[in-house]
């Protein structure tokens, strides 16, 4: 009786702290795919891990995409493909081809 007691009371204790937590982080999002860096926050998705994988970078405050192609395969230096360019919702997106890069610095 006393073994059931004690589980009962842990198991109502584990039910009450899980409660807790998610009560007390319900409101908050989560924002683990963006950084503060350099004065702005960057949000990046790796679409793929195969040949024909990408990696996009969001800049908010530029509103631009930068596309890298190829991310998971080849050379460990990525050079941005392309960008779009998002002036506004429902407007006009421009692709810009990016500034070629220089490997050794």
């Amino acid at each position: 009786m006393a073994k059931g007691l004690a589980w009962t009371r842990n198991a109502l204790a584990l039910v009450g702290v899980l409660a807790l937590g998610f009560w007390l982080g319900a409101g908050r999002t989560v924002r683990a795919s963006s950084d503060n860096w350099n004065a702005g926050n960057l949000e990046f998705q790796l679409a793929g891990v195969d040949p024909h994988s990408s990696l996009l970078v969001y800049q908010p405050e530029r509103r631009t995409v930068y596309v890298y192609q190829g991310a998971t395969t080849g050379n460990a230096e990525l050079q941005c493909s392309f960008m779009f360019e998002l002036d506004r919702p429902g407007g006009v997106i421009h692709r810009r081809n990016c500034a070629v890069g220089q490997l050794i610095p």
